[in-house]
C-alpha cells in the first residue's frame, strides 16, 4: 500500500538488515531510522535485537525485535545521556494478519497462491511489519508500519511511516468523516483498512 494515501500526520520509518551481524554475533539484527509525525525530517537512529516469545494461546514460539532509539541530537547530549528504564525503545513484529507471497525460507507460499487476484492485491497492500516506539511517560507511543522494498546493494530493507495511535472509537469517528465525503471514499477506505490493522 502506498502510504501517501494516509491523511493523518506521519513520520518516517526505515529498517535495514544489519550487515555487520555476520562478523559479530552480538550485533543487532536490524538497524534503521525513525522520526515523529511532528518532525518527520528529524531522524533518530535505532537498533533492534531478536527476541522470542511464546504465544499463550497456541504455544507457538514467535520472533520479534526490540532495541533502543537514540534520541540525542548533539554529541555532548549523546555522551552525557543516561537512559531511563522503559523509555525510547522500539519493538518490531512481522504483520501476523498478512498472507505473504513467500514463506520465511523464500519459497512460494501455498496459502498466497490459493488467493484470488483481488485478494492477493489486498494482501500485498498490507504492511509487512508493525512497530511501537515507546518514548517517555509524557510522550505518547507511536505506531510504526513498514513495507518490503526492492533489495538495494546493502540487501533487503523496508520503509514506511509512524503515526499517533488511534483507538477503535477514533477510527470509527474517522469513518463517519469519510461517509460525509463520498468522492474520496476509495482513497480513504484504503487508509482505514491499514489503520484498522494497526489498531489490533
Amino acid at each position: 500500500m502506498d502510504q501517501t494515501t494516509i491523511n493523518r500526520p506521519t513520520g518516517n520509518f526505515k529498517m535495514n538488515l544489519n550487515f555487520r551481524r555476520a562478523k559479530n554475533a552480538n550485533a543487532p539484527a536490524i538497524t534503521g531510522s525513525i522520526s515523529t509525525p511532528e518532525h518527520p525530517d528529524k531522524m533518530f537512529d535505532f537498533s533492534a535485537f531478536a527476541q522470542q516469545e511464546t504465544d499463550k494461546d497456541t504455544g507457538e514460539v514467535k520472533t520479534y525485535f526490540i532495541g533502543p532509539v537514540n534520541n540525542a541530537t548533539t554529541m555532548r547530549e549523546a555522551l552525557s545521556q543516561t537512559k531511563e528504564n522503559g523509555t525510547h525503545f522500539i519493538a518490531i513484529r512481522p504483520n501476523q494478519f498478512k498472507v505473504f507471497a513467500t514463506l520465511e525460507d523464500g519459497s512460494p507460499n501455498p496459502a498466497y497462491e490459493a488467493l484470488s487476484e483481488q485478494d492477493k492485491q489486498k494482501e500485498d497492500g498490507k504492511p509487512s511489519w508493525w512497530g511501537k516506539w515507546t518514548r517517555t511517560a509524557e510522550q505518547p507511543v507511536l505506531d510504526c508500519s513498514a513495507w518490503e522494498r526492492e533489495p538495494s546493494r546493502y540487501g533487503p530493507w523496508a520503509s514506511g511511516n509512524t503515526q499517533h495511535h488511534m483507538t477503535k472509537e477514533q477510527l470509527q469517528g474517522e469513518e463517519h468523516t469519510v461517509d460525509a465525503e463520498p468522492e474520496r471514499t476509495n482513497r480513504r477506505s484504503r487508509s482505514r483498512a491499514q489503520d484498522a490493522d494497526m489498531a489490533r
